[in-house]
């Protein structure tokens, strides 16, 4: 899984050819432990992935730019309101492998289906039929598989697109 550019995973991607979407990616417990870490990112790393012109980013801002005379007294210029954690140290995915501490789901035999929207359930042909369903996927015809690899760079992006997108998946890869 390891490249030059860095430690990298690999998603297989059914795509709907017609209107050009994902339907769902196939996953393995290591990407899904990934997303649910998402979750346990600090606010303030995240702002750092909003654009510019945030009312966050401009919240967070203001809080780094305080002097110490304006904070209450355990509170330091290194204190957890500054909120600088970098982003690529608190995705333990990037550094295998991960303790139990850190893992959500279980190492085994399960694959897992995320959908566009990136919600999570475990593969079955009653959960992928039932996708099929929703997005009006009557032919298999207008269906494509396709592996793509997951670094840093996309795994930001990722976050980035499940921020402002209800497709994430599609915004990334396709």
């Amino acid at each position: 899984m390891a490249t030059k550019a860095g430690p990298k995973m690999s998603l297989k991607l059914l795509i709907n050819k017609k209107d050009n979407k994902v339907v769902f990616a196939e996953a393995e417990y290591y990407f899904i432990d990934f997303l649910f870490n998402l979750l346990t990112l600090p606010i303030g790393t995240i702002v750092s992935l909003l654009p510019k012109e945030n009312c966050l980013r401009n919240l967070h801002e203001s809080i780094n730019k305080l002097e110490e005379a304006y904070l209450l007294p355990n509170q330091s210029n290194d204190s957890s309101l500054k909120l600088n954690t970098p982003v690529n140290a608190i995705l333990p995915f990037f550094d295998p492998p991960l303790s139990w501490s850190d893992r959500h789901v279980k190492d085994n035999l399960v694959t897992y289906m995320v959908a566009n929207d990136l919600s999570v359930t475990p593969m079955s042909m009653t959960s992928t039929m039932a996708l099929f369903k929703k997005y009006n996927i009557s032919e298999v015809g207008v269906l494509e598989e396709k592996v793509v690899a997951i670094g840093l760079e996309e795994a930001l992006l990722l976050l980035h697109c499940a921020l402002h997108s209800k497709e994430a998946l599609t915004k990334v890869f396709l």
